[in-house]
């Protein structure tokens, strides 16, 4: 039920969305597809070890500067105690991006669910999300293929007792690689 309602709110959003889009010499309109894989600072822990984060995100430049996502991501927390800490979220982001610097920096925002699941202490819990992330594309190959890199805090309201889930914000930071769809 929730994967259900957070993909037709998604879809609700970007039906209209993909009328604004406008023919700028430079800008790639295609809609494209991007994995990024990572890590992940819990709440104000700094400990990294076994916390690792994977994202699928589908975007679509809708102006000169604006562009729009949907994204799914996963991470796993286990704090050397076997904890076994996982996050799910979906989500969507707006982006405002500089297509005049070969990198391509931007800023992107972003509003969703994300759903924490332990196995030690066993809680499932549903909260909201909100990402503030700055980043950057390089092109590397022919025919728009871009790598990206991206630093985000990820705020959420889960205040729970367990490790790395304070209510306060995670840093994700992640490396990944962008692909246009089509011609």
């Amino acid at each position: 039920m929730f994967k259900r309602s957070v993909l037709s709110i998604i879809v609700l959003i970007q039906l209209p969305a993909m009328a604004w889009s406008q023919d700028v010499e430079g800008i790639d309109y295609r809609w494209y597809w991007n994995i990024n894989a990572g890590l992940v600072i819990p709440d104000d822990d700094i400990r990294l070890n076994e916390a690792n984060v994977i994202d699928l995100r589908v975007g679509k430049h809708l102006s000169e500067h604006w562009g729009m996502e949907m994204e799914v991501m996963r991470d796993e927390y286990d704090f050397d105690i076997d904890f076994d800490l996982k996050h799910y979220s979906a989500g969507l982001n707006l982006m405002y991006t500089n297509h005049e610097p070969l990198w391509k920096p931007y800023f992107l925002v972003g509003v969703g669910a994300i759903q924490a699941d332990s196995r030690f202490p066993e809680t499932t819990s549903t909260d909201l999300i909100v990402n503030l992330a700055v980043g950057g594309s390089w092109y590397f190959a022919g025919n728009g293929a871009r790598i990206r890199a991206e630093a985000r805090s990820r705020l959420d309201t889960n205040n729970s007792d367990l490790p790395g889930q304070d209510g306060f914000g995670d840093g994700q930071f992640t490396i990944g690689i962008l692909v246009p769809i089509g011609d």
